[in-house]
């Protein structure tokens, strides 16, 4: 019994020390080769990298949400429905010429006779009709086109602002370097502002085809004809937005032409002075024909080619001052008609 005690001891301190030495933390031992490569991966990750070289890496692969955007979705859709716009209003354009000059034969062939009153009466209501359908049509689809080229402007200048920041001396730089072609880079950087620039061209082609002497005079026609044509609607939404367009389209043609008128004025002026000087040298030639410095076919050579100027000149002088006043009556008797349907209008209420 008591022979066992010493083996007991034994077993209990070699149990100890196994249990103290597997406490403790046993760091193994790495191969050199191991020790070596992670060393070289941790020197790559934290290399010093040539600035230069990472920027050629970086323009080599550029990040796609940097790319310029060329907005071919949205130059597409416009310039699909700027095309049918353009279509429909230069179609309008020739049927308001067309009509116009009817009714411009129309009366004068009153006037002359060749007509009765009752024919013209008809035949100026059927006129009459189709112009303030066109004109209406017309404004419509010039308020359309408007909005078009505002938008296209809107673009072509987010265009221009992202070509600024993305074409930059250092990005060419470095496609000369990888010897790309620059040219055709620039085509096709450009290629979106240039179609932006081709549909206000043709929208501002498009909306001037129609000078201001015409688009006045197809607004005092298209006021006196519907004031008949759409009086039992008086207070309809057709009268106002007629009415509506015509006073802005009028506005607009009174601020070109306050600005055409003084530039006409001051050309008169200048062409008067030109006058006032042949007249003086007419007198002069008189004098010194009298005074016999000159004989007689010489003084009959001048003042006939001096005669000549001047009766040319006070023509032009006379054209211009004609088209002033006949520009300033169109503009008066459209500011007329329109004031005298608000009057009609405010009254029927």
């Amino acid at each position: 019994q008591f022979s066992l005690l010493p083996h007991a001891a034994f077993l209990t301190l070699i149990f100890f020390f196994s249990f103290k030495q597997a406490s403790i933390p046993h760091t193994p031992q790495r191969p050199e080769a191991h020790s070596r490569k992670s060393s070289r991966d941790v020197l790559q990750k934290h290399r010093f990298v040539d600035p230069f070289q990472r920027q050629l890496d970086v323009f080599q692969t550029p990040p796609q949400d940097k790319g310029l955007p060329t907005h071919a979705t949205s130059i597409r859709q416009i310039e699909d429905e700027v095309h049918d716009e353009l279509k429909a209003f230069r179609s309008c354009v020739e049927e308001i010429k067309e009509t116009y000059l009817r009714l411009e034969e129309l009366t004068k062939m009153l006037k002359s006779g060749e007509i009765p009153e009752n024919t013209y009466g008809v035949i100026i209501n059927e006129l009459g009709d189709q112009l303030c359908m066109s004109v209406e049509k017309i404004f419509e689809l010039r308020e359309m086109l408007e909005l078009a080229r505002a938008k296209a402007k809107l673009e072509r200048a987010k265009q221009k602002i992202g070509i600024k920041s993305f074409e930059t001396p250092e990005r060419l730089r470095m496609l000369r370097m990888l010897g790309k072609d620059t040219h055709r880079h620039r085509l096709e950087l450009y290629s979106p502002l240039h179609r932006w620039e081709e549909i206000i061209s043709k929208i501002d082609a498009a909306l001037s085809s129609l000078t201001m002497e015409e688009e006045a005079s197809i607004i005092e026609q298209y006021l006196s004809l519907s004031e008949e044509r759409l009086s039992p609607k008086a207070g309809s939404r057709d009268i106002e937005r007629g009415k509506t367009s015509c006073q802005q389209r009028l506005n607009s043609i009174s601020e070109r032409w306050a600005s055409i008128r003084r530039d006409r004025i001051e050309q008169v002026m200048n062409i008067e002075l030109r006058a006032s000087q042949i007249k003086k040298e007419i007198d002069e030639v008189e004098v010194r024909f009298t005074v016999g410095e000159l004989d007689q076919g010489e003084y009959e050579y001048r003042v006939s080619a001096l005669q000549g100027f001047l009766k040319n000149i006070e023509k032009e002088i006379s054209g211009i001052r004609n088209y002033i006043d006949e520009m300033d009556m169109r503009i008066f008797r459209c500011a007329e008609l329109l004031r005298e349907k608000r009057e009609r209008t405010e009254r029927s209420k």
